[in-house]
This record gives C-alpha cells, sequence and structure tokens, in this order.
C-alpha cells in the first residue's frame, strides 16, 4: 500500500512567475514558489512519492526547477497530459491520473494548480478510484494564495466537501429504494442513525411489527438532530425522512385493540415496497394482510399463530361458504384476491424455476395490480 501525493503544476507569463510564499498547514510550514514542493515538505512523513501533473509548457517551464527542490526530499514523477481544450482531451487527463493509482493507494490531492476544469476532474477521479481501485483520500488541499497575508499562505483541507460524494450516493440510495442504512453509516455517531439503520434492516426483512415500533421515536429523534446538526447534508434530508418513515410509527402493535392501525400501517408499507421496487416484500406482505385482514373481523389477534393457521384454512376453502365474521360484501372478493397473492407469491418464491414461467415484468405487473386492489378492502 503506497500513499502518494498527487499535485500539478501550471505555465505562468514569462514576466509573471510563481512567487514565494509560506504555505501554512497545521502548524507547519514551507517557504516555496511551487505548492507541489510545500505537498512533498509538507507530508513527507507520510508520502512515497509525488506526483506532477503537467502539460507540455508547464513541463518545459518549472518542472526542473521543481524536480530540484524535491528530489531530496521525495521521489518526484511528471505525468504528462494535454491542455483539456475539449472532451476528448478531458478523457485523456482522467486516463492519464487514473491508471497512476493502484489498488489500496492512499492519496493527498493537491489542486492548487489545477487549471479550467482540471479540479472539477479532480473530484470525479477521486470518486472513481475510490470505488474502482479500493483507494483512498486521506486529504484533498488547496493553498489559497488569494488568502495570503504577510507571506502567509493558508494551504485549507477540502476533504470534508469530498465526503459529500459519499453523502450524494447515500441519499440516492435512500431516495431510490429506501436503503437508509449508509445514509446512518456516515452519521454513526448518532441516535436518529441507529434508527435509521433499524428501521432499512426491518423494513428489508418485512418485520412490521418492527417497524412500526422502531418508527414510534422518529420525530423526537429527527428534532433532536435538528437542535445540533452536526452535519449540514444530514439535516437536509430530516423532512424527507420524517415523510418517509414516520407514517409507519405504532407504540404498541401487539395490543388487540391496535389491530385496525396495525393493517393501515402495513398497507402504508406495502405501498412503499411497490414504490422502491422492492415487489417480493410486497407481495409477501400482501399475503400476510389478507390473513391479519381475515383474522381482525373475527375478532381475533393478529399475532396468535392459531388464529392465523385458522384464517388461512378457510381463506383457502373452496367450497363457496362465506368467510365467518368477515362482511359479507367483501368475502368473496377477499378469496379472489387471495388466490391472485398466492399465485404471484409462489410464483417469486419459486423463483421461476418452473416450465413456462412468467417474465420478470410480468410478474412485477401482477405485484402492483395485486396489491393495489387492498385498500378497498379495509373502508
Amino acid at each position: 500500500m503506497t500513499t502518494k501525493a498527487i499535485s500539478f503544476l501550471g505555465y505562468t507569463k514569462p514576466d509573471q512567475p510563481y512567487r514565494q510564499t509560506t504555505y501554512v498547514y497545521e502548524g507547519r510550514e514551507c517557504t516555496t514558489a511551487f505548492m507541489a514542493e510545500a505537498t512533498a515538505r509538507l507530508f513527507r512523513s507520510e508520502i512515497q512519492e509525488i506526483l506532477v501533473i503537467v502539460i507540455k509548457e508547464a513541463y518545459e517551464q518549472n518542472f526542473a526547477d521543481l524536480e530540484r527542490a524535491v528530489a531530496e526530499v521525495v521521489p518526484i514523477r511528471p505525468i504528462h497530459i494535454p491542455s483539456g481544450r475539449n472532451a476528448v482531451e478531458l478523457w485523456e487527463i482522467f486516463a492519464a491520473i487514473e491508471r497512476e493509482i493502484e489498488p489500496g493507494d492512499r492519496i493527498i490531492f493537491d489542486i492548487t494548480n489545477g487549471f479550467r476544469s482540471i479540479p472539477v476532474l479532480a473530484l470525479l477521479i477521486t470518486s472513481f478510484v475510490r470505488i474502482v481501485r479500493g483507494a483512498t483520500l486521506e486529504r484533498m488541499i488547496y493553498g489559497a494564495y488569494d488568502a495570503t497575508r504577510n507571506n502567509l499562505t493558508p494551504v485549507f483541507d477540502l476533504t470534508p466537501l469530498v465526503e459529500l460524494l459519499d453523502w450524494t450516493s447515500a441519499t440516492d440510495a435512500f431516495l431510490r429504494y429506501g436503503r437508509a442504512d449508509v445514509l446512518a453509516d456516515l452519521a454513526r455517531d448518532q441516535g436518529l442513525a441507529q434508527k435509521l439503520r433499524r428501521l432499512t434492516d426491518a423494513l428489508q426483512t418485512s418485520r412490521p411489527a418492527e417497524v412500526m415500533k422502531t418508527a414510534v421515536g422518529l420525530k423526537t429523534a429527527i428534532d433532536a438532530e435538528r437542535k445540533t446538526a452536526p452535519q449540514q447534508p444530514f439535516t437536509l434530508l430530516l423532512d424527507r425522512i420524517d415523510r418517509e418513515y414516520s407514517v409507519f410509527g405504532l407504540s404498541d402493535p401487539h395490543q388487540p385493540t391496535n389491530a385496525e392501525a396495525v393493517l393501515r400501517k402495513q398497507l402504508a408499507m406495502i405501498k412503499w415496497y411497490i414504490e422502491k421496487g422492492l415487489y417480493v416484500q410486497a407481495i409477501t406482505s400482501a399475503r400476510e394482510w389478507l390473513v391479519s385482514l381475515v383474522v381482525y373481523h373475527r375478532g381475533g389477534d393478529l399475532f396468535d399463530n392459531s388464529a392465523r393457521t385458522d384464517a388461512e384454512s378457510k381463506l383457502n376453502d373452496r367450497s363457496g361458504v362465506p368467510l365467518t365474521g368477515v362482511p359479507l360484501n367483501i368475502s368473496d372478493q377477499i378469496r379472489t384476491l387471495w388466490r391472485q397473492t398466492i399465485e404471484v407469491r409462489n410464483s417469486l418464491a419459486h423463483v421461476g424455476m418452473r416450465r413456462n414461467a412468467p417474465e420478470a415484468q410480468k410478474v412485477i405487473e401482477k405485484v402492483c395490480e395485486t396489491c393495489s386492489k387492498l385498500d378497498e378492502l379495509l373502508s
């Protein structure tokens, strides 16, 4: 595993050469005309080499001087790139930098003298190699020459901004697929994060009662999070998280007097599953919801095994006798929907290992069609 510094060296007008300044980072200083040299010296105890990204003109003008200044500190190597005047050249720059990063490398990225759109490209490369190569970004730094005072130039650590890439990916997973566990990992020191992780696990494994109990304290946790607001990207999601999950909350789903509320909360979860493309969970939950509906109308305990077994037996009865305890106007409707649900659910459970098994899109359509009819059974 190698720790590499990657820096840029630009071309200057002949009458406007790089000027010496003292770069300052966390109490350490380096006086030089080149931020690349400052990077090498300020982080000499961490890096094994420094790669310097240069166009032809910058190499001819400045690289020899930089090499002399850095050679005794750490090995230095130029990486030649085109000027980036068009999309083709930008991709060439991307490839030139990306191929220098090996799996597991640790990177310190200095973007001070990146020209044109190169700093943005550096950010994209960072994201790419972290995923594809398993590289680690130790720091992204910027020598803020415009902020120089008394010839002291601060070196800003921009790494927290790079973490927005992680937030972006986690947010996308949350909004698209309802997976808040990655988002929770980014805020792992907070109580709300633990609730999100537990909710995600319960939803993914179809544990409605656990979802309901966990979601109860969500609004309180969200309000507490707003007060501290230690991570701005996380707080921007709080309203969406509240809308997404608080609707599932119920303090005691096992209490028989909460039976109707449980059914309504489960309906909300089934709709949520459909929205997130979790069709297996949706149809599995729909099947159990129909059993619960029969138990509810018969005045039984939704979580009692014998009551559920008896309800299933009545649902499977093909004699035409109405479901005992269930309103006559929906008895036949429930049985019809039960058979449709079982058919789709079995198709999924058998993972298509049958001749002439329906294709995925057809199964998805049937799941959506079946689940859309549940609402009308609980008016």
